[in-house]
């Protein structure tokens, strides 16, 4: 068995100031060839853990290109889009004679000339492997699954956890369910219900609370005979395209009536929940001014509209300012996206002085920067190792460097990353359980790696491009009605 292995992935947020460029897909982020087998083995993405278990089974990898955005962004740049895309399609023209493909995806990627990106790339896929050589794709649970999606792929697979726990568990449900198409154990049939929803990543997590109840119940559902596979989407919620919406997927054996029957149901509990996602958001000064009069650390405060996982800058100086504010006696740690300011740090050297104006420098019309002096205690390359949520992937901040303005430990880098795990912190000396306030900009994904050991955790009521406040962003080209835009 000869298997084709690759990925494109990428979460837009149409909100985003930034665009999706070759910042965000740089040299470390895309792999190609046995580059894509070697970097990504031992890892628990995905792709990782599927490459493992394929070579220990002997069967024949093809590698092709896996091009992993650092952070979510705004939309993808077209260039950048056609030119990664080529590249893949390019490689699996040439690999010669395969069995199946395996792709690593995301499912929410916006490109600047098309609303379904991911459509896009299985399309692409499907005109060169033609329509008999099965396709199966890994999804994140934040995908806003098309139906050019489901066209294209023979099935779909996403994630059951948020936080993401289950990346390895998933790559594994989509190579289990190729090999057994490809050996003719199984025969794919896909039904796909959209929801007209969206939901806040804040409480659609899976350790408790509704989507919790509602992905259990697509669990037992694949131990019901004939279903192969079944997922629950939560969609990203910051895509303002037309066509957006929480959706479920069930692919049955060679059983459509079934496929269908299982997502009707799983569809209408998931709507009957939907009133049921509010989020509680603490008012930012109230947040930390409790943290700091607390005699038990650490508080671990989520910035999650400011979240680089999401499609924000991670430039926000809004909590920023209110912790200086604050002028906190005991150690608190904090980080922003500034560039000039990380260089400016690298000049000085270690040790040194220094006056700078931070942050606000990729979104100006959100925020505004921050003169802050400080001591400069370390610089580094910025690069660390992921533990949680994709253990073994390293993560490319480039030049980074820490300031410290009074008890507050500013993490300064080049480029945003996403903040699911405490080596962001610990990679540069600074260890979240000794500091009373963690700011960390994530709206769910950071509490499997911070819950076991903050003493609280709260989201801050703070603007900014992913706020679960969605009736305060300016939506214009999703379709209405569209809940919780509109009640219904």
């Amino acid at each position: 068995m000869r298997i084709a292995v690759g990925g494109f992935a990428q979460e837009s947020n149409s909100f985003s100031p930034v665009p999706g460029s070759w910042d965000h897909f740089g040299p470390q982020e895309v792999l190609v060839g046995d580059d894509l087998l070697a970097r990504l083995s031992g890892t628990q993405l995905e792709l990782g853990a599927a490459i493992d278990r394929a070579q220990s089974d002997g069967i024949d990898l093809a590698p092709l290109v896996y091009a992993s955005a650092s952070s979510s962004a705004g939309h993808v740049r077209a260039d950048v889009f056609r030119t990664i895309l080529a590249n893949l399609t390019d490689r699996l023209a040439q690999t010669g004679p395969i069995d199946g493909v395996l792709l690593a995806l995301h499912g929410a990627m916006v490109v600047e000339d098309c609303d379904d990106g991911t459509g896009e790339v299985l399309r692409a896929v499907r005109a060169v492997v033609g329509p008999h050589i099965p396709v199966v794709g890994t999804l994140d649970l934040h995908a806003n699954v098309t139906a050019r999606m489901v066209s294209n792929a023979t099935a779909l697979v996403g994630y059951h956890t948020a936080p993401h726990v289950d990346q390895a568990q998933t790559g594994l449900r989509g190579l289990r369910l190729l090999c057994d198409t490809i050996a003719g154990r199984a025969n794919p049939v896909c039904a796909l219900r959209r929801l007209p929803m969206l939901l806040p990543g804040e409480t659609a997590r899976t350790t408790d609370g509704p989507y919790a109840e509602v992905m259990r119940r697509a669990e037992a559902s694949m131990m019901r005979d004939g279903i192969l596979d079944a997922s629950v989407f939560s969609v990203q919620p910051w895509l303002d395209v037309e066509d957006v919406g929480c959706s479920v997927l069930v692919v049955s054996d060679s059983d459509p009536e079934l496929a269908g029957t299982v997502a009707d149901q799983l569809g209408d509990e998931f709507w009957q929940r939907r009133r049921d996602f509010g989020v509680d958001l603490v008012p930012t000064a109230d947040a930390i001014r409790r943290a700091l009069i607390s005699e038990r650390h650490p508080f671990v405060l989520a910035d999650s509209a400011d979240a680089p996982s999401s499609g924000a800058p991670g430039d926000s100086t809004i909590v920023l300012r209110a912790l200086l504010e604050a002028n906190p006696s005991r150690d608190c740690y904090h980080n922003i996206v500034d560039g000039p300011v990380a260089r400016a740090m690298a000049e000085a050297g270690v040790g040194q002085t220094v006056t700078v104006s931070v942050g606000a420098r990729l979104a100006p019309a959100l925020y505004e920067p921050v003169e802050v002096t400080g001591r400069v205690s370390l610089i580094a390359d910025g690069d660390f190792v992921q533990k949680w949520l994709g253990g073994g992937e390293v993560l490319h901040r480039g030049l980074t460097g820490v300031l410290q303005i009074g008890r507050v430990h500013l993490v300064v880098m080049e480029r945003a990353v996403r903040q699911w795990d405490p080596e962001m912190y610990r990679s540069v000396g600074l260890e979240p359980r000794d500091a009373q306030i963690v700011i960390v900009k994530s709206p769910a994904g950071f509490r499997a790696a911070y819950e076991p050991f903050a003493a609280e955790v709260a989201v801050l009521d703070a603007a900014g491009v992913c706020s679960p406040n969605l009736r305060a962003l300016p939506f214009r080209r999703v379709r209405r009605p569209l809940y919780p835009l509109d009640d219904f």
